[in-house]
């Protein structure tokens, strides 16, 4: 898998689980209109405990979603770098 189909893969979850989390806290303080608005699907005690448990994937998908273009910069600079060659040096010091 390339690291561009990873990272795309990253982004749709992480904004899957975002909009599930912001969608769970709407349902617990304004639980009257989700339950309208889902046909009873979406209840108060289930928005709650949805709410709990979508900080767990939350935590580790955000944590890689921003950590993730650090560590390939920081690669990608060590890939990049070459040693100077004698001749530059000699032409510095002088």
């Amino acid at each position: 898998m390339s690291w561009r189909l990873s990272k795309r893969i990253m982004r749709w979850l992480l904004l899957v689980v975002i909009l599930l989390y912001i969608l769970t806290g709407f349902g617990i303080t304004e639980f009257r209109t989700v339950e309208a608005i889902t046909f009873g699907l979406l209840t108060k005690q289930l928005a709650f405990r949805m709410h709990d448990y979508l900080f767990y994937p939350m935590l580790p998908l955000f944590f890689v979603h921003s950590i993730l273009p650090v560590i390939l910069r920081l690669i990608r600079r060590i890939r990049v770098r070459r040693p100077t060659p004698p001749v530059r040096v000699i032409r510095m010091i002088k």
